[in-house]
């Protein structure tokens, strides 16, 4: 992929990566996403590794919580550092290395054509994407979930891979400190009456984002987090 020419519509975003404890990959997403991005914010969410030391270097401004306060804040803080910055848009992109830079250009560049507020990427919309079975499961029975709260249309809610405009970054403010902070954002948004659009993205299933935020264990504490979440309001 090339680096973005001037004026490129991509030198208008800020992608915000919340971190926590991803030494092991996050140069490598650091310096992925800087072939296609100018602007990168690393929120790193009080980590106990190496994450801040190796981000030394790297083209990423990396803010730093003191205690890990949760993916939600994380990117709250990293969304209120876009716009405070004059971002144009903001995408969100998990640190463990299961996004694809080509995915998140994609969802700027259509975001950028009007039409609407918000571009979320969707795993089941692209059928050459391999999602384990009780995964699978697990995602569907949280966005069924979602969906009948909200009142979205939603295929895959919690995919991180999110691309907003001025206006509907403006609209956020995450207070879910667990995974269901996902479907907050989807619910503000519509009581914000963004506009909602999904493309289908590949979802890269390694080793390692499997331990990390991909087991079916942490899908079972996306539906703990999202019920509780939205009967304690």
């Amino acid at each position: 992929m090339q680096a973005t020419d001037p004026g490129d519509v991509l030198d208008a975003a800020f992608v915000v990566v919340p971190a926590y404890n991803e030494a092991r990959v996050i140069r490598d997403v650091v310096e992925g996403l800087a072939t296609a991005f100018p602007n990168i914010v690393v929120v790193n969410d009080g980590s106990s590794d190496d994450t801040e030391e190796i981000l030394r270097g790297t083209p990423a401004k990396v803010i730093t919580h003191p205690l890990n306060l949760g993916q939600g804040a994380a990117l709250q803080t990293g969304i209120t550092f876009a716009l405070k910055r004059g971002a144009a848009y903001v995408v969100t992109f998990d640190a463990d290395g299961q996004h694809r830079v080509e995915d998140a250009v994609s969802a700027v560049r259509l975001l950028a054509a009007g039409g609407c507020d918000v571009v979320c990427g969707s795993r089941f919309l692209d059928t050459a994407s391999n999602v384990p079975p009780m995964r699978k499961f697990l995602l569907k029975a949280a966005v069924a979930f979602a969906n009948a709260t909200s009142g979205a249309h939603m295929t895959d809610v919690h995919n991180g891979l999110r691309a907003l405009n001025r206006k509907a970054a403006s609209c956020l403010n995450i207070s879910q400190s667990g995974m269901a902070h996902a479907s907050e954002i989807i619910s503000q948004l519509r009581k914000h009456d963004m506009a909602i659009r999904e493309i289908p993205v590949r979802i890269v299933y390694t080793e390692y984002s499997m331990t990390k935020g991909q087991s079916s264990l942490n899908a079972i504490n996306i539906l703990f987090d999202l019920v509780i979440g939205r009967f304690l309001k």
